[in-house]
């Protein structure tokens, strides 16, 4: 069987990579996306899910986030909806640390001010 790459030319390749990256970002839960595409262009499933594991891989090389993985690239609102819920986790622990901070100075300081 000849490479994956011979088989197809690498215009429908870069289609077919782009229009999983782009159904990714709307859809990452989507599980028919490889079938639906490699249909859609007429190349073998099991060949584009290889040539978006060497996307990724690359991207990971070049220290840029998989397609739909973090910020700069769009999320989808489940992804949105996780980050935000762990912002405001953190953020709440971040008020709760600030809080506990000014009252060890206002005991701190009233000692120190005593000394004097």
């Amino acid at each position: 069987m000849a490479p994956s790459s011979a088989r197809y030319g690498a215009a429908v390749k870069d289609l077919a990579v782009a229009e999983v990256e782009r159904r990714r970002l709307h859809n990452p839960r989507d599980r028919t996306i490889y079938r639906e595409v490699a249909r859609q262009f007429g190349v073998g499933e099991q060949s584009l899910r290889l040539w978006m594991k060497k996307r990724d891989a690359e991207r990971l090389e070049a220290g840029a986030p998989a397609a739909g993985a973090e910020a700069g690239e769009l999320m989808s609102p489940e992804q949105m909806q996780s980050e935000l819920q762990a912002l405001r986790r953190q953020i709440q622990k971040l008020r709760t640390e600030n809080e506990v901070l000014k009252r060890a100075f206002v005991v701190f300081s009233s000692e120190w001010g005593g000394d004097k």
